[in-house]
């Protein structure tokens, strides 16, 4: 049975395997602290009792510690805390923590994934299936989300963590064939300051491949003879097949058909075409890339 009662901060502990999602960012904290102060605290903490007097913080970390915040900067009125007392397990402290963590409204698919694996990792589950039912999602979902950090490159888990890529773009990555270009997409985010719909358009260059390329390759092709220009606007379609892509030559009748392939053969035997195609592998830094043969 749950009972209301305010506890000094002192009396807090909060577990190694407390389920954190969300990094303890000294500006947010600053900000709850200010809305805390003016209207108080307007949800408890939960915690549960664990002997002699001591509890552990089930949910509520950034109230907890806004308030030991107020409790430094405006003395012993903030030194305890309102919280609701229940009693349960560590195994039924993790649980709970997963499911606040899943019906709330503010964490984004990356925080979520990050709450499942943290779960999973405490050893209280037996299977993906264990959780997901706790959650209401599908195991290969939970595998999915938890398989994120041994897909992802470290370097992208760091900038996911602390925000200098949006978590909305973990999509983009996800969907990225490999390492390789996931870590080109971040540099390009990172680089050149991208915004979603660039991101977007960034990630479908790296996963669309087209030749020894991608379809990047077509882009500056393009570039290089106008004619091209009609054909990536309207007759030439690239679709991802997920493993691999397809190129879709569209034509009106049958001497279009003949001006298309020509016009391709023109361009895949100019010289034009052979040197951007070795100066793309060049930037993509692939050695052992096939070079087109000569006229």
């Amino acid at each position: 049975m749950a009972t209301l009662k305010n506890i000094e901060l002192d009396a807090i502990t909060i577990s190694k395997d407390h389920i954190r999602v969300q990094s303890l960012d000294p500006k947010a904290l600053e900000k709850l602290s200010a809305s805390i102060l003016s209207y108080g605290l307007l949800v408890r903490i939960i915690v549960r009792p664990v002997g002699e007097g001591r509890y552990e913080l089930v949910d509520g970390e950034r109230r907890y510690f806004a308030f030991r915040s107020l409790y430094e900067k405006e003395g012993r009125k903030w030194i305890a805390i309102p919280a609701i007392v229940e009693e349960m397990t560590p195994q039924e402290s993790v649980r709970r923590q997963v499911a606040i963590n899943e019906n709330r409204q503010d964490l984004t698919p990356f925080e979520k994934a990050k709450g499942y694996k943290l779960a999973w990792e405490t050893g209280y589950f037996q299977s993906y299936r264990e959780l997901a039912s706790l959650v209401g999602k599908s195991h290969t979902t939970i595998s999915r989300s938890i398989g994120i950090f041994k897909k992802f490159p470290p370097a992208i888990i760091a900038g996911f963590e602390k925000g200098s890529i949006k978590q909305a773009y973990l999509e983009s990555f996800y969907r990225l064939p490999d390492r390789k270009a996931m870590l080109a997409l971040y540099r390009a985010i990172i680089r050149e300051d991208l915004k979603s719909a660039q991101v977007r358009e960034r990630a479908n260059r790296l996963d669309e491949k087209w030749l020894s390329g991608d379809r990047e390759l077509l882009i500056e092709l393009a570039g290089k003879d106008p004619r091209i220009k009609e054909l990536l606007g309207s007759e030439i379609k690239i679709s991802d097949l997920v493993n691999k892509s397809k190129l879709t030559v569209v034509y009106t009748n049958l001497t279009r058909a003949r001006e298309l392939v020509n016009l391709l053969h023109v361009l895949m035997e100019s010289g034009a075409y052979r040197t951007t195609l070795t100066q793309y592998h060049k930037n993509q830094g692939d050695a052992t890339a096939p070079r087109p043969k000569s006229a």
